[in-house]
């Protein structure tokens, strides 16, 4: 495979890994929610919550992400198996 299609790979593998991570924080403090608090609060509450715990999710799978990234980035040379998203120079002028 070429340098392109690695970057892509990357990206959408990148991408899977986050919204899981998303997933699994949100079901981690969804669950306890349900279990302990959601029976005996107002619906609205249950509502605030729940936009509550897909922000906290979203917020707390972002360490974890750069976690992920700069472990890959360690092992793996990145310049050599994958192209740059931002081309440094500059673009010649007509």
């Amino acid at each position: 495979m070429n340098k392109k299609v690695n970057t892509v790979l990357f990206f959408l593998v990148a991408t899977v890994i986050n919204i899981l991570l998303v997933m699994v924080i949100a079901l981690a403090l969804f669950i306890p929610y349900v279990i302990f608090v959601a029976r005996i609060a107002p619906s609205v509450v249950n509502l605030l919550a729940l936009v509550l715990i897909l922000v906290g999710a979203m917020a707390g799978s972002f360490p974890l992400y750069r976690g992920l990234v700069n472990e890959f980035q360690k092992r793996v040379d990145m310049e050599k198996y994958f192209d740059p998203i931002v081309k440094s120079g500059r673009r010649p002028r007509p």
